[in-house]
């Protein structure tokens, strides 16, 4: 049985590399559904905005009358 020196890096087999690449891969799929979902409520709050500067411009113009 033989031991690597402390100061030379560990080697990775091709199991390690591929568990780690897939572990990555459903990290970015569970950002980029957040992002997708954080996307939606921003168009949420630009619309909900909209509506309400509609309501304010229609109460102003209405006491103006």
């Amino acid at each position: 049985m033989t031991i690597d020196p402390v100061d030379e890096p560990a080697r990775r087999t091709d199991d390690d590399v591929l568990t780690r690449l897939a572990a990555i891969e459903q990290r970015l799929h569970k950002i980029s559904t957040q992002l997708t979902t954080m996307g939606t409520l921003t168009s949420q709050l630009n619309d909900i905005h909209a509506n309400l500067e509609t309501l304010t411009k229609s109460l102003g113009a209405a006491r103006r009358s």
